[in-house]
């Protein structure tokens, strides 16, 4: 039996969403059981169960490419319905009914609800990436998470910049289209961060108790306050900053980038073609 829209909003209150919450979800649909409309089924529970009062926000990220860019990057325009890399759930909330997109060229976000224009409109050329984040953690949000593949609770990044961490990012950018009508180059100017090293705040969150686990269509999911995991994740990261580095010794984000990285180009090498022969000797074994 397919999931309905009745049960995963029991699902999500279950979790502790209450009406008028402002929401930053973040979804795996492959953790999901099958839904009687699809991904549409699971935004229409999302928006029944914060109501008319809340606010439902997600991560509409586009790519952006190495400056200068090449003669085929220049082609690629940013623009307001630029489809996003962050999946099928975010795409389709960019379709949805009401969903408003932030105008930031690259570090787009998409919400619907009550604050939806506010928060949106404000995240513009120019603007702080996770302006967006920093912003919603203030007011109270809180972050959802649908899925166990789905890594971070939404401020680690803002935390990060809090702190005064700096970071030697590859120069990257795209081109946009202004409100004018002409064209013009965002870059990235934020740090950002690798992912796969932001489970460590977890136990983090679970010793202060700022966590809610349950199930949402069969999902495993994760609820936390984002004005709380804020709060620690500075805390946690003005003691270690090296905290949110991933374990993966090829990693060049966490091991050669950051100012406070303690790998080198030559470690980084070695171990990524180590793994090259065990995946050649292992071809070979089969």
């Amino acid at each position: 039996m397919k999931l309905s829209k009745e049960q995963l909003i029991k699902d999500i209150k279950d979790i502790g969403v209450e009406e008028g919450a402002i929401l930053h979800v973040k979804v795996s649909l492959k953790s999901l059981s099958k839904m009687e409309e699809g991904v549409f089924t699971l935004i229409d529970a999302l928006v029944e169960s914060v109501g008319s009062s809340g606010t439902i926000v997600a991560d509409a990220f586009i790519e952006s490419y190495p400056l200068p860019l090449s003669n085929k990057n220049r082609d690629k325009i940013s623009r307001y319905d630029t489809p996003s890399y962050a999946g099928v759930f975010v795409n389709a909330m960019i379709d949805y009914p009401g969903a408003v997109r932030s105008r930031h060229p690259i570090q787009k976000f998409v919400a619907l609800g009550r604050h939806a224009q506010t928060l949106m409109h404000n995240h513009m050329p120019g603007s702080y990436g996770y302006q967006v984040m920093e912003q919603i953690a203030h007011m109270g949000a809180y972050n959802l998470n649908i899925g166990t593949k789905v890594e971070g609770v939404g401020t680690t990044h803002v935390a990060v910049e809090k702190v005064g961490l700096k970071k030697r990012n590859p120069l990257k950018g795209v081109r946009y289209l202004t409100i004018r009508g002409t064209y013009d180059i965002a870059k990235v100017d934020w740090h950002g961060g690798c992912s796969k090293g932001f489970p460590k705040f977890i136990p983090y969150y679970k010793e202060r108790g700022i966590v809610r686990y349950g199930k949402i269509g069969g999902a495993d999911s994760m609820l936390t306050s984002m004005r709380e995991t804020l709060k620690c994740e500075i805390e946690v990261l003005k003691d270690n900053p090296s905290i949110f580095f991933c374990d993966n010794p090829e990693c060049k984000d966490c091991r050669l980038r950051w100012n406070h990285s303690r790998g080198n180009i030559i470690s980084v090498k070695y171990h990524s073609a180590l793994i090259l022969l065990k995946r050649f000797f292992n071809r070979i074994i089969r």
